[in-house]
């Protein structure tokens, strides 16, 4: 009995440095996505969605003597979006996500960038930076990428049929 007592007395002491450590981990992954705004990120979701909406409600003829219907639409459009997408109701996904990739120490470095001049600059242009990056790769996929590509495919299905009529023939 006194052997059980000892194991399970084992058994509760052996775990509590990994929850701590997991806690600590946790902590210090969601420290660095509030430094990094992902508590805001869902941010633009909101006006598109009241621009969406107001583009509904002028598409349907609504006019300022109805707007007070598009108020109310506008606001249950936010409670629904906060139900799903604030700040406590993604933090727990948006850290298991990063949890695995990033360790404490990682963490603590990427918040310490963050909380740096460089780190701060480099969050306040980031969006634009994305957005102009996105728009450099898409320009040089439709101008010169495509046209290329299409080449390639009708130089493919010359050669398949020019395979194909030389064993056609034989």
């Amino acid at each position: 009995m006194r052997q059980l007592l000892a194991l399970t007395l084992c058994c509760l002491l052996i775990p509590t440095p990994v929850l701590a450590d997991e806690a600590s981990h946790r902590a210090a992954a969601e420290r660095f996505l509030k430094l990094a705004k992902a508590d805001s990120m869902t941010a633009p979701l909101y006006s598109q969605t009241e621009q969406l909406l107001t583009a509904h409600f002028t598409q349907m003829g609504g006019s300022m003597q109805y707007e007070a219907i598009l108020r109310d639409y506008r606001e249950r459009a936010r409670r629904l979006l906060d139900e799903q997408l604030s700040w406590e109701a993604i933090r727990d996904e948006l850290v298991e996500l990063y949890l695995p990739v990033f360790s404490e120490q990682e963490f603590d470095e990427l918040s310490e960038f963050y909380e740096s001049a460089a780190g701060s600059k480099l969050l306040e242009h980031l969006p634009e930076l994305t957005r102009g990056s996105m728009a450099v790769a898409r320009e040089r996929v439709e101008q010169v990428l495509a046209p290329q590509l299409e080449q390639l495919v009708e130089d493919m299905a010359d050669e398949v049929e020019t395979q194909q009529l030389g064993r056609a023939r034989e």
